[in-house]
């Protein structure tokens, strides 16, 4: 049986932290990426401040794109056109830090992750959530790709950060977020994401697996 289809919303990005505010470098970067065509999704911890209670926006000090690995040359291209010259990240993709706009594009090559960027922008682009800045809508990986994309990753940050999904997003689809990294990640990502799931205190977890001999 298929997931109902869940609701596109608008959020507005809301800097409780006063040490970063994420609405110059979204502004930007929503803009840019719009003129250039580029298919792109909001991702990182700017994204969980979206999908989090307003207690739970912990501190970024950028704002994180998905933007597709065959963009980056042309994505370089267009900001040089602006006298702006990014550095490379090393995950893959473009870094801008120029006065107020800190924005990184990611296109997640290292480790060949691409093809999950790429499939969670597309969901983005289809179904995922909202978010407003300066008049525009600004799409959102949907929770379940977010949580897919801090699992696979696979590091001690991202783990935080996919627990906080876990509890915080009672109707997130559990089972299709598992779907997802096994996919890209394969069955050691997908036995993480149970060991989270159930450290989470999720119901529809999976049970942990006990040898009984």
């Amino acid at each position: 049986m298929s997931a109902p289809k869940k609701k596109k919303t608008a959020k507005t990005l809301r800097g409780s932290l006063p040490k970063f505010d994420p609405n110059p470098s979204a502004r930007f970067a929503s803009a840019f990426l719009l003129g250039e065509g580029v298919p792109h999704a909001l991702i990182g911890r700017i994204a969980m401040w979206t999908l989090l209670p307003q207690d739970q926006h912990e501190f970024t000090k950028d704002v994180d794109f998905a933007v597709p690995l065959r963009f980056c040359e042309p994505i370089r291209a267009a900001l040089a056109r602006r006298n702006i010259v990014p550095r490379d990240l090393p995950i893959g993709g473009l870094a801008v830090r120029e006065g107020e706009i800190k924005v990184d594009f990611i296109d997640r090559r290292e480790g060949g992750l691409n093809r999950l960027f790429e499939e969670a922008i597309e969901a983005a682009g289809r179904a995922g959530p909202r978010t407003r800045v300066a008049g525009s809508k600004i799409p959102v990986v949907p929770p379940e790709y977010l949580l897919a994309l801090k699992v696979v990753a696979a590091e001690r940050k991202d783990q935080d950060d996919a627990l906080r999904l876990l509890r915080a997003l009672p109707g997130l689809d559990l089972r299709q977020a598992r779907d997802i990294v096994f996919r890209h990640g394969g069955p050691g990502s997908a036995n993480l994401l149970d060991a989270l799931a159930r450290q989470a205190g999720r119901p529809d977890a999976r049970p942990e697996y006990r040898n009984g001999g």
